[in-house]
Parts: C-alpha cells; structure tokens; sequence
C-alpha cells in the first residue's frame, strides 16, 4: 500500500510538470504564433505538429522491442527524458534570444523540435509501460487525469505568463522566456520517475524478425483492436488540424500574440475541466465513452471553424480543443486495456505507428489545402473524419473491459 501511495505521487507530479511544462511550448498555439512571427508559410506552420508527429509516433515499435528486453524501465525513461527530450528545448530558448536572423533560427528551431520528439517517440512506450506497472488497473484514468487535469490548470495560468511575457518583451525574447521557463519545468518533474518503485519482471527478449512479425499476428486476432485504432486515426485529424485554428485566427483574422496566447489559456483551462471528468468517466464507465464525448467535441468544433466564425467562437474553438486533447490523453490509457501489463509498450507502439502517418501527413496535407483552397475545407474535412470516428467508437468498437485480455 505504501509502494502504491508513493508510486501514486510521484507519477502524478510527472504528469503536473509535463502539462505546465509543455504550456509554455504548446503546439497548438505558442510554437504555431513563433513560426509565423518567422515565415507566413501555412505549409511551416503545418510542419510544427507534422514534426510532432513524426517524431513521436514512428519511433515507437522499434523502440518496443528493446524495451521489452528490459526488466526495469525507469532509468531508460528518466535518462532519455533529460538529454533527448529536454535538452534541445533549452538550446532552442538559447537560439531565441541570441539569433537574429530569421532563416538560420527557423531552421534551428525545427532541427530541435524534431530531435525532442523523435526522443519523446523511443520513450513513449517505455513510460506507458512504467505507468501500467506502477499504477493500478482501477486508477489509471483518476491518477492521469488528476495529473493532467491540475497541470493544465496551472498551465492555464502559466499561458497568461506567456501572454504576458509575449506582449512586454521585445523581439523574440518573449519566446526565450517561454521556452526556457518551459525547459526548467519539464527538467525538474522528470526527476522524480528515477524514484518510482517499479517491480522487476522477466524481460521478453527475442529476434526483432520474430517480435515483428507477432504484430500481424495481434492485429489478425483481434478485430476490435483494429477497429479501435481506425476510430484513432480518424480522431487525430481533429488534433493535427487544431494548429491551423492558431493559424486562422493569426492570417485571417489578425489576431496578436496577447489574444492567441489568451485562446492558449482557455485551451488549458478546458484541458483541466475535461481531464477531471474524463479520468474519472474512464475508470467507473470505460475509456470508450470518453473517445465518444472526444470526438463529438471534434465534430461541433470543426464544423463551427468550417464557417469562418469572428473571434468570439474562435476562443469557443480553442475551449473545445481542450477537451479533444483531454480525451486524447485520458482516453490513451484504453490501449492498455486489450492486453497484459507487460505487452503495454508493444500494443502502445503498434497504436502509434498506425495512427503516425495522420498525424505526420494530414498537417502537411491540410496547410496545402489552407493555402491553396482556404481554411473553410480544412476545417469542413476535420468534422467529416471526426464524424465518423463517432459512428465507428459507438456502433464498432466494443469496450475491451467486456472482453478478455489477448494472449500474444
């Protein structure tokens, strides 16, 4: 009990700090505003969650692999967190106050974000891993939620620094601030999963070739977990085409840092409210109604964007955003529940690499389609996936806590 206790705070103090951390680095709103302040390509701006993606969801099964070599996960989490993670983020405040030129920093910028995210994507299913060790079956939607529900309301207090540091700094020296403060954040909370008592198991150490080719296997088994992941697909549109609300609101509409960085707030804020609900939604009812109440949100929020609203709906936008990214996160932990503990980092990395040409591709696919079409079929095309990730979750996909767990 003592263990579970300490394992229950450390993990969510993790959880703060990657919430409040990332505020400051949000690429929905922040890191979008910095791009355009250097370029007013919507193809660029695209690029920042298109690299995001990349980054984070190719890496994954690869990574799996090794990491279900080992019988402890926490010291691969903790030392790839802080030298890949956070480490070019303070390299990247440091280019924001020094560089003067445009093109040279723009360029820096985006070598950086793509070397923190691919670090995030090796580590991702260690850390999943780690939580479903740590953590218990009947907590894990409370203790992330909890987590991300409490960061996200500081985050929201922390994007009103952002305004703030955004609208009195001269230059760019708004986005060091941010981007450092970010940094220290994220530095300082990865610490504490070096302490996490994390019980030892047998590592599953095969050939790559034989741990490859189990995936068809799983997949072929399991047409509900292949429904699942097709539901998540669609669902990530609505999150790789939330960048280009930013966009929208910075090109069309003429909004400045100090506006912007307010829609990032009640982003947050919207964050912590649907966190809260959704955690404790996942654990009583099941992650799959938090998937449904995700992609309705999806749906309304798109399908008011496909109008070209003033920007009054577009802080509306950015509140249903936040509750998109909260079902996301939250809901996450529905992976976890189509298999045993010690497949978590497989059947996690097989969900990422499924869903990772979405991500990578749709926000290249869609700035193309912003500048050449308009930000009207963007957003009208986002509502239609999400639509249909509806009607897949609701009539498709079975909660996988009726059915028993897959042996492979």
């Amino acid at each position: 009990m003592k263990r579970r206790r300490k394992n229950l705070y450390l993990m969510l103090g993790d959880s703060v700090g990657w919430f409040l951390g990332t505020s400051f680095l949000a690429p929905q709103t922040i890191l979008p505003l910095f791009v355009a302040r250097l370029t007013g390509s919507n193809l660029l701006i695209g690029m920042v969650i298109g690299i995001q993606s990349l980054g984070q969801l190719l890496p994954p099964l690869v990574a799996a692999h090794r990491i279900e070599h080992l019988k402890m996960k926490k010291r691969y989490v903790v030392i790839l967190a802080l030298l890949g993670e956070r480490l070019p983020i303070l390299l990247i405040a440091i280019a924001a106050f020094t560089l003067n030129s445009g093109d040279l920093l723009l360029a820096l910028f985006f070598i950086l974000w793509a070397v923190t995210n691919v670090s995030t994507g090796f580590n991702m299913p260690a850390f999943m891993a780690l939580f479903a060790k740590a953590i218990r079956k009947s907590q894990r939607g409370r203790v992330m939620g909890t987590g991300t529900g409490i960061g996200t309301l500081l985050a929201a207090a922390g994007a009103l620094l952002a305004k703030y540091l955004l609208e009195n700094s001269p230059g760019l020296e708004g986005y060091g601030w941010c981007f450092f403060i970010g940094f220290a954040v994220l530095f300082i909370s990865v610490l504490g999963l070096g302490f996490v008592d994390e019980p030892e198991e047998e590592g599953r150490k095969r050939k790559i070739g034989h741990y490859l080719a189990e995936i068809p296997v799983i997949l072929k088994s399991q047409p509900n977990f292949r429904r699942y992941i097709f539901s998540q697909m669609l669902l990530q549109l609505g999150f790789g085409g939330s960048a280009f609300i930013t966009g929208y609101a910075v090109l069309s509409l003429k909004m400045g840092e100090g506006m912007v960085a307010l829609g990032s707030s009640l982003l947050m804020a919207a964050t912590a409210i649907g966190s809260f609900t959704f955690g404790w939604l996942g654990d009583v009812k099941g992650y799959r109604q938090v998937f449904l109440l995700g992609s309705a949100s999806s749906t309304l929020l798109f399908a008011i964007m496909s109008f070209l609203p003033p920007s009054s709906l577009v802080f509306l936008a950015y509140f249903l955003i936040g509750l998109l990214i909260s079902s996301i996160t939250v809901g996450g932990n529905m992976t976890m529940e189509f298999c045993e503990p010690e497949r978590t980092a497989t059947y996690t990395a097989i969900v990422y690499t499924a869903i990772a040409p979405v991500r990578i591709l749709a926000p290249l696919a869609l700035g193309l389609v912003a500048d050449y079409l308009g930000f009207s079929y963007v957003f009208g095309l986002i509502s239609i996936a999400s639509t249909l990730s509806f009607f897949l979750l609701a009539y498709r996909v079975t909660d996988p806590r009726s059915l028993q767990p897959a042996a492979p």
